[in-house]
């Protein structure tokens, strides 16, 4: 079979939620397979691999997966947040292309160090920042790129989660790192220009449960940012997600209001229902959704046939700025990057 052809060998590292979703995606796919799944947790790695048909290596061994599957040409870690560092540069060491989840670190060094590595093995290494990949979010900056509003002077970002979400994550890496880097990446990504300084005001430096950021970006070319993330929103709050997304220029504004699914679900004595039809749908049996288009992106770029939409030089901007926040939040005054 022609190896441009052939459906790229994947594995996969951290069999949780995310874990799952993209096996599922694969093995759904006719231009990718699932080789083999590697996680912490004995138990939820054999139940996985199980789902799955495909080995499972627990206990974090990476090195007996890699050794065991020459085949694999490409892995994608969708470990805890806290923990991608040493499975991407044991991968990328391996000749491996990496597809890793955001954040793609929860420190600027530990991602510079993986952006090198990736450059010095000749590899691929993108970061699922999936908004690139919203088809939303995508007109969003394809319409700023094409100077729909004029020359961007301010962009303001929401994105705040339900309580439920925080429980995995609390306590284990600062806020800035968590959710941020998703409307982070957008403002750089819609921008075009880097960002010099920052500044960011919390309740208890991000700490809390019921705690928050508003940071305000100075981009390069003088635009101004303001996000907005917190740990988690009330549970009487409505819909799940709140999230919003504006770009303001010199000669008008583009708006994505993310809350607005466009499908409402309304049953007598019971709350309303907002469909998802952007993220995760299942639609016809099938995974559908940005990870989805995620996924295809990057056999796509396995298989060289078109550079990647992002890279790790872009995780890396995203997670430098978040460094910045946590930073500011930690001094109490502004940051220069």
């Amino acid at each position: 079979m022609n190896n441009e052809l052939a459906p790229v060998a994947l594995a996969i590292i951290g069999p949780g939620r995310m874990g799952r979703l993209y096996a599922r995606m694969i093995t759904e796919s006719a231009t990718a397979r699932l080789v083999a799944l590697c996680g912490n947790s004995p138990e939820s790695t054999q139940a996985a691999a199980t789902a799955y048909h495909v080995p499972g290596y627990a206990n974090g061994n990476v090195q007996a997966m890699l050794a065991a599957h020459p085949a694999i040409e490409a892995v994608i870690v969708s470990a805890s947040e806290w923990a991608h560092i040493e499975p991407v540069l044991a991968t990328l060491d391996a000749g491996k292309h990496v597809l890793v989840e955001k954040p793609m670190a929860i420190s600027a060094s530990d991602a510079g160090s993986m952006v090198q590595r990736a450059a010095d093995r000749g590899v691929h290494l993108m970061v699922c920042h999936s908004l690139r990949f919203d088809l939303r979010f995508a007109a969003l900056r394809q319409a700023v790129s094409e100077g729909a509003g004029g020359e961007v002077l301010h962009l303001y970002a929401r994105r705040n989660a339900p309580q439920i979400a925080v429980e995995r994550v609390i306590g284990r890496f600062p806020l800035a790192y968590w959710l941020a880097p998703h409307d982070i990446d957008m403002m750089l990504w819609s921008t075009g220009s880097p960002v010099q300084k920052v500044m960011a005001y919390s309740r208890a430096g991000g700490k809390a449960r019921q705690d928050f950021i508003i940071a305000v970006l100075t981009f390069a070319n003088g635009a101004i940012g303001v996000l907005e993330s917190s740990w988690g929103t009330p549970v009487v709050s409505g819909q799940p997600l709140t999230e919003q997304f504006t770009v303001r220029g010199t000669a008008g504004m583009v708006e994505l209001l993310g809350n607005q699914t466009g499908v409402g679900v309304y049953r007598a004595g019971a709350p309303p229902e907002y469909p998802d039809i952007g993220y995760t749908p299942v639609i016809h049996d099938q995974q559908e959704g940005m990870f989805r288009r995620l996924l295809q992106h990057f056999v796509g770029v396995v298989r060289n046939q078109w550079s990647p939409v992002v890279t790790g030089a872009d995780g890396l901007a995203a997670i430098r700025v978040a460094a910045a926040i946590d930073q500011s939040l930690a001094e109490g005054r502004e940051v220069t990057l």
